[in-house]
């Protein structure tokens, strides 16, 4: 029965990364100036992990993140590294993070995705390569902050709750 309930919310969690992804490339962009959008998937990777770290192991996120990088014309693999080393910062705070309110998990999860992009921003530089301006980079940074909450009540309303006190996960953890 676990077995079963955590293959439907991994697929879940991938179907959903790809209808993120499918509607980045479509070209609703505004063009030059515009306000860039958010990084849903990141939103959405930092919330399920936040809450049943089972739901989205790293052999999941690897490959969705590196579809995201090749598609989107990104370094390949960096950005892949990056948001794997937020997930599993996260998912090592995760004792923590159950005895916090709402709202100070949205703030540690908005500095993790700060801290993500300065990262991104700082390794692009150092390696000399093309780097987007950096308001551009904050605004995007900012949009994705603002879509966490929306995210994540979005991933309770579907399922994705923290474990209770005592209750086991499917890799048998207790809570």
């Amino acid at each position: 029965m676990f077995a079963r309930r955590v293959l439907a919310y991994r697929l879940t969690f991938a179907g959903l990364a790809f209808v993120i992804l499918f509607f980045a490339l479509l070209p609703f962009g505004s063009g030059e100036g515009g306000v860039p959008g958010p990084e849903l998937t990141v939103c959405l990777i930092c919330a399920w992990v936040l809450r049943r770290p089972d739901y989205v192991p790293v052999w999941l996120i690897v490959p969705l993140l590196l579809l995201d990088d090749a598609l989107l014309m990104r370094p390949l693999g960096l950005w892949t590294l990056i948001v794997l080393l937020l997930s599993e910062y996260l998912r090592r705070r995760v004792d923590h993070a159950e005895a916090l309110p709402f709202w100070s998990e949205a703030g540690l999860v908005a500095g993790c995705i700060l801290a993500a992009f300065l990262a991104n921003h700082l390794a692009l530089v150092l390696l000399f390569a093309e780097t987007p301006p950096l308001i551009g980079q904050g605004l995007h940074a900012l949009a994705t902050i603002v879509f966490y909450p929306p995210v994540a009540v979005f991933s309770q309303l579907i399922g994705v709750r923290r474990l209770a006190p005592g209750e086991l996960d499917s890799l048998g953890t207790r809570a």
